[in-house]
């Protein structure tokens, strides 16, 4: 179903108990609902479980009419709220949902409950050479194209070379607004937010993750005050799918009862 959210039409689903408590559950970056489907589908058997897709990302929801960073995709999800007529929710966010979390929880601790973080953004990553060499190839490359080819090849050019040097996720992106929803989203560091959050959180992270790095969980332990992580052995950055039964009793029994 549909829901018309600062100008955007947002797809979401409400799945189990209309009268038990509400657990939101918020995707990672070009996700959808579907994506979360080992969450919520254990959750919907006790809980009131809302779902929704990111504005232009892997779901049904509309691209945003114009670039967003997090605070708008969070602004958003506070207006969701809202107009559903949520209070005191759990929320449970992956990867880009918790970066999302982590914006909201600084600013407007009053409508989350309790908060799980499941290998989430929001701590720019260490710079490393590797990278470096990679943008700044990505960089020339982009200025060479735009002195010498054509107009009518530009785009194909520039596509090429987004293949070639850019992220996994900056390359999958075909839409101008949504490339340049990235760099606002990826350019954003969160860490001075976490020390604000006051919140119970439990942090679950997979051992093996490389895209959100075990060691920013272990920074989000220290900063957050009313914080607890639990590492998931042998699984990576999709721990929740990894080790799906370990990752739902754990936080069934952090969550609490309806």
């Amino acid at each position: 179903m549909f829901i018309n959210i600062d100008d955007t039409d947002i797809n979401y689903e409400i799945f189990g108990d209309e009268n038990s408590k509400p657990l939101l559950v918020l995707h990672g970056w070009m996700a959808s609902i579907n994506a979360m489907a080992p969450i919520w589908k254990y959750f919907q058997n006790s809980r009131k479980v809302i779902v929704l897709d990111f504005p232009g990302q892997g779901g049904k929801s509309k691209e945003p009419p114009v670039s967003w960073g997090v605070p708008e995709y969070g602004e958003m999800v506070k207006h969701f709220i809202e107009k559903l007529g949520l209070e005191k929710v759990d929320v449970i966010g992956h990867s880009f949902g918790g970066r999302v979390i982590i914006y909201l929880a600084s600013k407007y601790p009053e409508i989350f409950d309790k908060i799980v973080l499941t290998d989430a953004a929001g701590i720019k990553p260490k710079m490393t050479f590797k990278k470096w060499i990679r943008i700044r190839s990505y960089k020339m490359g982009k200025f060479f194209i735009k002195l010498v080819t054509p107009k009518d090849k530009y785009e194909e050019k520039i596509n090429e070379l987004r293949k070639k040097y850019g992220s996994s996720d900056y390359a999958s992106i075909s839409s101008d607004v949504m490339r340049e929803t990235f760099n606002k989203v990826i350019s954003l560091d969160l860490s001075d937010k976490l020390k604000e959050i006051k919140n119970p959180t439990l942090l679950m992270w997979g051992e093996n993750d490389i895209d959100t790095p075990l060691y920013m969980a272990k920074k989000m332990e220290r900063e957050i005050k009313d914080s607890g992580l639990v590492v998931l052995k042998g699984a990576a950055h999709f721990s929740y799918i990894d080790s799906p039964n370990e990752y739902n009793l754990i936080v069934e029994n952090f969550l609490g009862g309806n």
